[in-house]
């Protein structure tokens, strides 16, 4: 019978170099708090540019630090109805019709192609892997 707990891995990518690395977002956990997120909230980059980072030609009516709120906040309101490690949840993003849309993505309304009802996904996992305290990872559906 094998020992599983005696091996040692091959190789490891930390929470810490995909930070460092910019493959992940650290939320700053003033922020996620205010939103009623109590563990660190990291983002994926791709979540990030598209969801968070205000698209070119909406600035006026829209800034960072609101969008990244939705994102956090929509987080919250439906990890409140879940006991899963794993959660669907769905926002509204408002983004130009460039063409872009993604499979987590679909119109919100018919009169506004603008407004887009956006899947994402989260998981409450180990903050990395020596460190086993919670911390939540938000991506697109079909990222890991």
């Amino acid at each position: 019978m094998n020992d599983f707990r005696s091996l040692k891995p091959i190789s490891v990518y930390s929470t810490k170099q995909a930070v460092d690395d910019g493959f992940l977002i650290q939320v700053d956990q003033n922020v996620s708090m205010e939103a009623g997120v109590r563990h660190p909230v990291y983002l994926t980059r791709s979540v990030w540019d598209k969801y968070v980072e205000v698209p070119k030609g909406m600035e006026i009516h829209q800034d960072q630090s609101g969008r990244l709120w939705d994102v956090l906040f929509m987080f919250a309101f439906f990890a409140r109805k879940e006991s899963s490690s794993h959660l669907l949840f769905k926002l509204l993003v408002q983004l130009p019709d460039d063409g872009d849309w993604e499979q987590n993505e679909k119109v919100a309304e018919r009169s506004n192609r603008l407004l887009r009802e956006v899947t994402l996904k989260a998981m409450i996992t180990a903050r990395d892997f020596d460190d086993p305290s919670p911390a939540i990872f938000i991506m697109k559906p079909f990222e890991d």
